[in-house]
């Protein structure tokens, strides 16, 4: 701008790097399992157009793993087409298509295409046998240019006509994949895939949550079984497809039958019902990825480069806490594993159904992860159609648990203490511990804890929820299963607000990186980590009456020597004051003579 006018005069200026601000906490990713019958004998090939790729099955009596087909060849080119819902009108090589089909009594073996005797068309001949169609629909080459299917049908019916073309007699699913334009790329082995899954989808409320899980079970019919068999009708394009059997679970009576029957899995149940149980003590955003898996004790550590399991949640930056429903010990351990490596979420483990406080509990050095007991009791779905019959529990412990009435059902406690940490942390903070809280949308618990009995899950940072008269069912309990020998990480809310500080300081710092490394950087990263811990301490979550009480942050020569700054390296130490709960409030009572002092005014 040019200045030539006296007066005054407003630029614009970059207000520069974005205070740090806090990263979501309360935000939980859920993880269930499901038993997935994938396709028996059934080998799995894969074709690709260029711009997508498509995945059929045939069963191994007529095609073989390397492609080849090995039994009857009609029998085998239809079971190719209705694994890769081809339709006749589809047919992108007219070359490939004679070569699939033959022209048995010209006696020619290959087609001949070449220029028509009219202008725009093309001759396709075998031996003195021709016929002549429009260059609109297939070129010199053999390739179909149109994308009008009727069209198409009608030039291979004048094909047929006049060529007597036989039935198809391809050798390799090749020939087969070729004459709609696939380029085949190879058998993917036997058809026994171990897993199914498709990634994390984030949700906000119940009504999402039921539409994602209709959305899913259609996507897994569609993987496991034909559209013939499901809704009485082959649909070329696959989100049409899924359209229709997402809409014919709402409306076929079988499907919403298998539907429910589905749901009511006990591996399912137990996700569905966590999920709900979230929004029933007030959860918001949530991830919910279910997996089908061939054996329910597998691990949940499945391939990162597929992204399955565990590695699913990877590209889930804004997820604070982890929740895996029902799931065994060794697989709670991998859950709890998966958090201590990451250091940005938080694990929430169920205990047994019912115990004694003597079973075996994962350990998390550093206090990534909390489990919960006992299970809890709700009203039954109107759509549950199975039983708990699974649920069997021996020995002495048996006789503590609390049977349920014909409408109830026994669901792990760990998506209601997700709703609650969420809830919690909306309410007052992450710095708040998740405890002394009501249990909302249950009807009760499946074991009775008093007092006296919680003393040893407690020293074992095993959290209760008990019942208590007139005040309802609270979380009795805010420790950490970190281990003995680093008391520093026993409360949740501790390990939890560290998570918060820890990465919203990682994140809000992204600006300094490349930043020449010099007193004027130290003082902006000093500048900027004070004025956040500032908030954070406002908000009543560091323990001091004043600032310098609560935390410190240095960036200077001292913590910045010159091998650190060769090495491109800035360093910055802070130290933060959590507060901890009031987990036992002890009063001092003794005895007084009594009396009083009287001042006389």
């Amino acid at each position: 701008m040019e200045y030539h006018t006296p007066g005054v005069y407003i630029r614009e200026v970059d207000s520069g790097p974005k205070p740090i601000a806090s990263v979501a906490t309360s935000i939980p990713g859920f993880l269930g399992l499901f038993e997935f019958k994938a396709p028996v004998d059934a080998v799995s090939i894969t074709g690709s157009d260029g711009t997508r790729q498509v995945r059929g099955k045939v069963i191994p009596q007529l095609v073989d793993t390397k492609g080849k087909i090995t039994g009857d060849a009609a029998a085998a080119t239809t079971a190719l087409t209705e694994a890769f819902r081809l339709k006749r009108s589809g047919v992108k090589d007219v070359k490939a298509y004679f070569e699939l089909h033959g022209a048995p009594k010209t006696g020619a073996k290959a087609p001949k295409f070449e220029k028509g005797s009219k202008k725009g068309s093309v001759k396709i001949s075998f031996s003195d046998a021709a016929v002549e169609v429009s260059d609109r629909i297939v070129d010199v080459q053999g390739k179909v240019v149109t994308e009008n299917d009727q069209l198409v049908d009608e030039m291979l019916n004048q094909l047929h006509e006049t060529f007597e073309l036989a039935k198809a007699a391809p050798k390799t699913a090749s020939d087969v994949l070729a004459v709609y334009g696939l380029q085949y790329e190879g058998a993917a082995g036997t058809a026994m895939r171990t897993e199914y899954s498709v990634p994390p989808m984030g949700i906000t409320n119940k009504g999402e949550f039921f539409r994602w899980l209709q959305s899913f079970y259609a996507e897994y019919l569609m993987q496991t079984e034909s559209l013939m068999d499901l809704i009485g009708e082959d649909i070329e394009d696959p989100d049409d497809a899924a359209d229709a059997v997402f809409e014919a679970l709402g409306k076929d009576e079988t499907l919403k039958e298998r539907f429910r029957g589905w749901l009511s899995q006990p591996s399912v149940f137990n996700f569905v019902a966590a999920v709900n149980g979230f929004y029933d003590n007030g959860g918001g955003k949530c991830y919910v990825y279910l997996m089908g898996v061939q054996d329910m004790m597998q691990s949940i550590r499945e391939n990162q480069a597929d992204k399955l399991g565990l590695y699913a949640f990877d590209d889930v930056d804004d997820m604070a806490i982890m929740a895996a429903p029902g799931l065994n010990s060794v697989q709670q351990k991998e859950v709890l594993e998966h958090c201590e490596t990451r250091k940005d979420r938080f694990a929430i483990l169920d205990g047994p159904i019912v115990s004694d406080g003597s079973m075996d509990i994962p350990a998390s050095e550093k206090g990534f992860g909390a489990m919960y007991v006992p299970w809890l009791k709700i009203t039954k779905p109107s759509w549950f159609v199975g039983d708990q019959s699974h649920i069997q529990v021996s020995g002495p412990n048996r006789r503590k648990l609390q049977k349920t009435t014909r409408n109830e059902l026994y669901v792990p406690p760990s998506g209601h203490i997700a709703g609650i940490m969420a809830r919690v942390d909306t309410e007052r903070g992450v710095h708040k511990a998740p405890a002394n809280e009501l249990v909302m949308g249950i009807t009760g618990l499946t074991q009775n804890i008093n007092r006296l009995e919680q003393g040893q899950y407690n020293d074992r940072g095993i959290n209760v929820i008990r019942e208590f008269k007139d005040r309802g069912i609270r979380v009795w309990g805010a420790r950490t299963l970190a281990t003995k020998n680093d008391p520093s990480w026993k409360y949740i809310n501790v390990r939890r607000l560290f998570i918060m500080v820890e990465q919203s300081i990682m994140i809000g710092s992204q600006w300094a990186v490349f930043e020449p490394n010099d007193h004027t950087l130290w003082k902006k990263l000093t500048r900027d980590v004070r004025s956040y811990l500032m908030r954070v301490w406002r908000s009543g979550a560091l323990f001091g009456q004043t600032p310098e009480e609560a935390f410190y942050v240095k960036c200077d020569d001292e913590t910045n020597p010159r091998y650190l700054i060769d090495a491109g390296q800035v360093n910055v130490q802070i130290g933060i004051c959590p507060v901890k709960p009031a987990e036992f409030v002890i009063f001092s009572i003794g005895q007084w003579d009594g009396g009083g002092l009287i001042e006389e005014v």
